[in-house]
């Protein structure tokens, strides 16, 4: 399943029903948990999570995106949509 998370808080819920091979994708507000100093980042570090590139620099904190994590354009969006049959928008 893929996970579209919008808002930080949302992570919370989500971790809940969170399973092995799943992915989560950071997109609008919730592109500031990618930064390592953020206190939510140590909930990511057994995910699998990208980040989407255009959110991250529109929000002035595309250089401080961890290296763990992956970024994503719009084209890697859509890819991460094709190789889910599922995905959940969480807000």
């Amino acid at each position: 399943m893929l996970h579209i998370v919008k808002q930080p808080n949302a992570l919370l819920e989500l971790i809940e029903v969170y399973q092995v091979g799943d992915q989560l994708l950071l997109v609008e507000d919730s592109v500031y948990l990618c930064n390592a100093q953020h206190p939510m980042f140590t909930i990511l570090k057994p995910m699998d999570v990208f980040v989407l590139k255009a959110d991250a620099e529109a929000r002035g904190i595309y250089n401080r995106i961890s290296p763990s994590l992956s970024v994503v354009d719009f084209d890697g969006f859509v890819e991460l949509t094709v190789a889910h049959s599922t995905s959940l928008t969480w807000n």
